[in-house]
């Protein structure tokens, strides 16, 4: 069994005092990195002026380790609250990146997060007043994967496992990312990383700026219009489904299908009886549906349960089975395993899912 919580990607710096409830998610009210004061999460969607969030970012920028931290202080929070007669468990991790970028980032990821991290927040009391609190979140293990990986370990080995041959498609919003799996691996050759839906969101901006007034809106409040598909302005609901729908087809047309027709051939078609969509992106009906008339004739489409936490329940999956396959897996770097809760931290563009694999 995995429990998985998620919070939206999003900071703003503040040296604000905000005497108001604490975050229902992080169970905090701001983060401290580097002497400086963070909103995280619903915390600065809500009380932020320009929450923002950064696309793709390296485990050395100080974005990274802002959510990074963030994720292991609600990890900690959910491993303390089902910990058995009050044990204190040591943090076995797996995360992972974009395939694209997964070279790049695997050594950088495996240093910040195997020395033991000191998180300092700030907690609201009773009265609203904030005080500074610090945790120590100690990691015995640390694992670093492509995140198409992560989402295949959740297909084949989560709740329902799927079998045979089928084809992933990772509609993330930063990138999006597919490949062929069989039940002796992924094939390399099929493998791709494009853009993600962030590409239709800036298509839907540009439609709608053509006809309204929409402020200074941050990527991340964009993105929220265009997956509720409108909003107020002016106190009246604009409906903007037309746009949405608009900046999906080109989308599909100008990105996913030129990489499907230069790295998925007939072949791989024939192979694979199955094509699984994750991300949040999948969320989006209109582009399922795209993905139903291209290729409904040719493979069952389907969506995986809650798509935007499949890599980080495969992480997870991964953490736990590490230990006994880490002979001869090119992926593990297990070290001790004793006494350890096993996690899964997805850190998406859009949101941050931490999974926990239940003891």
């Amino acid at each position: 069994m995995v429990k998985t919580f998620s919070f939206p990607s999003v900071y703003e710096s503040t040296i604000r005092e905000y005497y108001t409830s604490n975050d229902p998610i992080l169970g905090f009210s701001k983060i401290k990195i580097d002497d400086s004061d963070y909103l995280v999460g619903l915390q600065a969607l809500n009380e932020g002026v320009s929450p923002h969030k950064s696309l793709n970012a390296s485990p050395t920028d100080r974005e990274y380790k802002l959510i990074a931290h963030s994720a292991l202080f609600l990890a900690s929070n959910i491993v303390s609250n089902g910990a058995k007669n009050g044990n204190s468990l040591k943090y076995s991790i797996t995360t992972g990146f974009p395939y694209a970028t997964y070279q790049l980032n695997k050594d950088n990821a495996i240093d910040f997060y195997k020395s033991d991290c000191v998180i300092t927040t700030y907690k609201a009391d009773e009265n609203g007043n904030q005080n500074p609190d610090q945790k120590l979140v100690p990691i015995c293990n640390i694992n670093v994967l492509p995140e198409i990986v992560g989402c295949d370990y959740a297909i084949r080995k989560g709740e329902n496992p799927t079998d045979g041959n089928f084809i992933i498609v990772s509609l993330g919003y930063g990138t999006c990312e597919c490949v062929v799996s069989t039940p002796n691996g992924l094939l390399n050759r099929t493998l791709f990383s494009t853009h993600g839906i962030s590409y239709a969101v800036d298509i839907f901006t540009q439609e709608l700026s053509k006809s309204s007034f929409l402020g200074l809106k941050t990527g991340h409040q964009m993105d929220q219009i265009f997956t509720k598909g409108g909003m107020y302005l002016d106190r009246k609901h604009k409906d903007f489904s037309e746009e949405k729908k608009k900046s999906l087809r080109l989308y599909f047309n100008n990105v996913i299908l030129p990489a499907f027709s230069k790295y998925i051939n007939d072949s791989d078609f024939e192979l694979c009886p199955k094509m699984i969509l994750v991300g949040g992106g999948a969320y989006n009906q209109e582009l399922v549906n795209l993905f139903n008339e291209e290729f409904g004739e040719v493979c069952s489409i389907s969506v995986y349960p809650t798509p935007e936490r499949c890599a980080s329940i495969g992480y997870a999956i991964f953490s736990k089975h590490t230990d006994n396959e880490r002979n001869g897996n090119e992926f593990a770097s297990s070290y001790d395993t004793d006494g350890c809760a096993y996690l899964g931290i997805d850190i998406g563009n859009a949101n941050t899912c931490v999974s926990v694999l239940e003891q």
